[in-house]
């Protein structure tokens, strides 16, 4: 609704796309197979609710636009890439490690098996292509840095823990609770089974 704070919603495709959102409300939009990929896809501070169709590659925002950009098998990584109010529509084709930027650019980084993560890791206002590759615990971030930090079994979650305006590398270990931020902090909360709740791909 923008008014600068996160509203809690839920998107639910088997019942007529439909998107709850807590105390303001319900709004048909998606189907099933959609991926939700919310964003202020037009600048005007609030986020548009939008789904990413795997199945055609087409992106549908609501009351705004419905691109054809992607394919199947596509990953969604839609971020603010530009340093720009609006975010920007962008895909993630792990078979080639290929990135693509609606309206921006295009590039190889990542690899079959890498989970892709937009974040702003160096606090310039825009946002980094990133990937952590699990199974070595290597995190890559585009022209900025290589570091390791997680292993198989762990949820990349970055996020600016600190508030210092830089996203940092962090990992949630769920069969031990353990959250791990690099180079700042190692807490425990959670258990096997929980699901690690902070933002995804920038949001």
């Amino acid at each position: 609704n923008g008014d600068g704070t996160a509203d809690i919603s839920v998107f639910r495709p088997s019942v007529s796309g439909q998107w709850y959102v807590r105390f303001q409300t319900r709004v048909a939009f998606g189907q099933t197979g959609d991926l939700p990929v919310p964003a202020d896809y037009d600048g005007d501070i609030r986020d548009d609710m939008a789904v990413f169709r795997p199945a055609t590659g087409r992106w549908y925002v609501r009351d705004v636009t419905s691109p054809l950009f992607g394919m199947d098998g596509d990953w969604p990584v839609p971020g603010y890439y530009d340093g720009g109010s609006a975010a920007l529509m962008a895909v993630y084709r792990p078979a080639a490690g290929y990135w693509a930027v609606f309206g921006l650019t295009r590039f190889s980084f990542g690899g079959a098996n890498d989970w892709p993560l937009a974040f702003d890791y160096d606090g310039d206002g825009a946002e980094e292509a990133a990937v952590f590759r699990p199974c070595e615990g290597m995190w890559s971030v585009r022209g900025i840095t290589r570091e390791y930090l997680g292993n198989c079994l762990d949820w990349p979650r970055p996020d600016d823990y600190d508030g210092d305006g830089l996203d940092d590398i962090a990992i949630f270990r769920d069969d031990t609770g353990l959250w791990a931020v690099k180079d700042l902090t190692r807490v425990y909360l959670g258990s096997p089974g929980d699901i690690p709740v902070t933002r995804v791909n920038g949001e």
